[in-house]
């Protein structure tokens, strides 16, 4: 299905962005190219539909802790059509989304290492695959002190990078 995909992406940056509680310009913008990026898939639905909700909060010009509430409303409303959330493929889409949602603010703060972390640990049947298991050793990692440093945040930039360059 060629919008399980995006989907999942958005999925993962939604999350992504909110894991700190705050809303950049720069994850706005994120989710504003993720919608460019997109548009294209807009002929069919169930994805119109959801691409129309989605894009009418988007098209307010910011996005508003409730709204990022409704967005994720909109996600689980339509995850059962768009996406096959059990697959080893969509969660690499997830975990590749929550990256872009977490490098859109270009800063990578300890809420969102925690709120990431606690989410490969949920989903723990991936953690003994690869990049689960790799991501969650890092993670454990940076989190022994309970704070990014900046040699750290430079390292996850780098790695959150080598994971959205994964082909799934």
């Amino acid at each position: 299905m060629k919008t399980q995909k995006p989907f999942n992406h958005f999925k993962g940056i939604i999350y992504g962005i909110s894991s700190d509680g705050r809303i950049s310009r720069g994850q706005f913008e994120e989710m504003k190219l993720w919608c460019q990026a997109h548009k294209g898939l807009c002929q069919e639905s169930p994805f119109k539909e959801f691409f129309d909700e989605v894009k009418s909060i988007l098209d307010g010009g910011t996005v508003t802790s409730e709204e990022l509430d409704e967005m994720k409303a909109i996600l689980k409303k339509y995850e059962s059509e768009l996406s096959v959330s059990e697959t080893v493929e969509s969660r690499i889409q997830m975990l590749q989304g929550i990256c872009y949602g977490i490098l859109a603010d270009e800063q990578i703060n300890k809420y969102e290492i925690y709120v990431l972390k606690k989410w490969l640990e949920e989903n723990k049947t991936m953690l003994g695959l690869s990049p689960f298991k790799e991501m969650h050793a890092i993670l454990t990692d940076v989190m022994e002190d309970g704070q990014v440093d900046i040699k750290e945040e430079k390292e996850l930039k780098k790695y959150f990078l080598e994971i959205l360059k994964l082909e799934v």
